[in-house]
């Protein structure tokens, strides 16, 4: 329940929180200032020297001692200062004007570090324009695509650079624990983690005392030191359509197609099952791609779900390896048009229409990918006005499902296919479009669509 404050009603309340937070914004972006300007008069005062790398060291110590920072903290504070002020103008003056965050700022910084200086300016624009109401993942994400759109080919080098640098890590950690990492391409990394996140499902009952996290790791550990039977969990290779279709499987709240929902042996997850390949977990890597670059008339990324942008070869690779769905897009709008339904469940074709339309839960902040959301009525459908069809249909996951039932909450969407969220308090907060036919836009802007 929300209450009156002593200094005033919760609107203003959350008012003042909002505006506290553009004064920390403004605060920040004028210490980077401070930072970047610190630094660079470093270079030319005697006092540092001349050796290029020790006046940047010197420079490092002398801001970590000021700001109680540890040296390799620090380091990054000067380098995202630079790359700013020099690089970046127009987002530290987002940050300025507290439209955007730190976070969202250092977000695009380190991901258009490697982007050629003519296509700053654009990129920076296209995700300046709807940063003012993303999270700094969502603004990351955004940046991703945004750089991977103008500069296809850079896109393409990095990324066989970085397949080439995978790794597999071990780290040693404290209270007789240890950390190991995986440094993979991005496929081959949803498909491992959406195995695992089978596999745990599957363990989990109802007196089951551990938490998933938990569940993901014994998975992995299972699975790699063979304490399950092979035949049980199969990993998917990145890419592999899942064949036996929704008739044939049972789709789980991940949105992971399997066949029988027997759990495998693992610690207090119920007993060993030694069945044949249909008992193996099969993943579905979703990927959308312009049938354009498809058939190899351009370069243009496609989107990897719960990941981003891809490289055009990667992503015509992943596609020939699947099922095709066709996606019908508006090309000025980039909205995704056709189906229908009045049953309370939605169809196979109608489920997977939304999923890909959405991508993501249509909470503003949220980021859980659509696969492992709810396919939620925005009219009730027992309320006899709420049909169940792609206009009415979205993706939320278990925690927004619910918010969006609570007290004070309303959900509207409007034509363009923008949902707008209204709180108890009143404020309105819009989730716009998962920009799916961006670039088909793109396209029919410069006239040659």
């Amino acid at each position: 329940m929300l209450s009156a404050t002593a200094g005033g009603s919760s609107w203003d309340c959350l008012e003042r929180i909002g505006g506290w937070e553009k004064v920390i914004a403004w605060a920040q972006a004028a210490q980077i200032r401070e930072i970047a300007g610190f630094a660079a008069a470093s270079v030319t005062d005697p006092a540092y020297g001349e050796d290029p790398g020790q006046v940047e060291a010197s420079a490092i110590a002398e801001v970590g001692l000021m700001t109680r920072l540890a040296p390799r903290t620090a380091a990054g504070r000067v380098i995202d200062a630079a790359a700013l002020v020099e690089r970046l103008p127009e987002t530290l003056c987002a940050l300025s004007e507290g439209r955007i965050s730190l976070p969202a700022a250092r977000a695009i910084a380190d991901e258009t570090s490697s982007l050629a200086a003519e296509h700053l300016e654009g990129v920076q624009a296209r995700v300046l324009a709807r940063a003012g109401s993303q999270t700094p993942g969502q603004i990351r994400a955004a940046t991703r695509r945004a750089v991977a759109r103008a500069d296809a080919e850079s896109l393409r080098r990095r990324a066989e650079r970085a397949t080439r640098e995978r790794h597999v890590r071990l780290i040693p950690e404290p209270d007789g624990m240890a950390t190991v990492t995986a440094y993979l391409p991005a496929p081959e990394a949803v498909a491992v983690y959406g195995v695992l996140d089978e596999c745990a499902r599957r363990t989990c009952g109802p007196d089951e005392s551990r938490g998933m996290d938990a569940l993901r790791a014994d998975a992995l550990v299972d699975l790699i030191l063979a304490r399950l039977d092979p035949a049980d969990v199969a990993g998917v290779r990145a890419g592999e359509a899942d064949t036996a279709g929704p008739s044939a499987g049972e789709r789980s709240p991940e949105g992971v197609s399997v066949a029988r929902t027997s759990p495998p042996a693992g610690r207090g997850g119920g007993e060993s099952t030694k069945g044949s390949r249909r008992d193996r977990v099969q993943v579905q890597v979703r990927v959308t791609v312009s049938l354009t670059t498809l058939l190899g008339l351009d370069q243009l990324p496609g989107e990897l779900a719960g990941y981003g942008a891809i490289p055009a070869a990667t992503a015509r690779a992943l596609a020939t390896q699947g099922t095709w769905h066709r996606l019908v897009t508006d090309p000025l709008t980039g909205a995704l048009l056709d189906y229908g339904s009045t049953r309370y469940r939605p169809p196979p074709h109608l489920s997977e229409y939304v999923i890909a339309r959405d991508q993501t839960c249509d909470f503003p902040s949220c980021r859980i990918p659509a696969h492992r959301c709810d396919l939620d009525h925005r009219v009730p459908y027992d309320s006899g006005a709420g049909s169940t069809s792609a206009d009415n249909l979205g993706p939320r996951c278990r925690p927004h499902h619910r918010l969006k039932a609570s007290p004070g909450w309303n959900l509207t969407r409007e034509p363009d296919g923008t949902i707008v969220w209204r709180t108890p308090t009143g404020h309105i907060y819009r989730r716009e479009p998962y920009p799916i036919g961006e670039i088909d836009r793109i396209r029919t802007s410069r006239g040659t669509a």
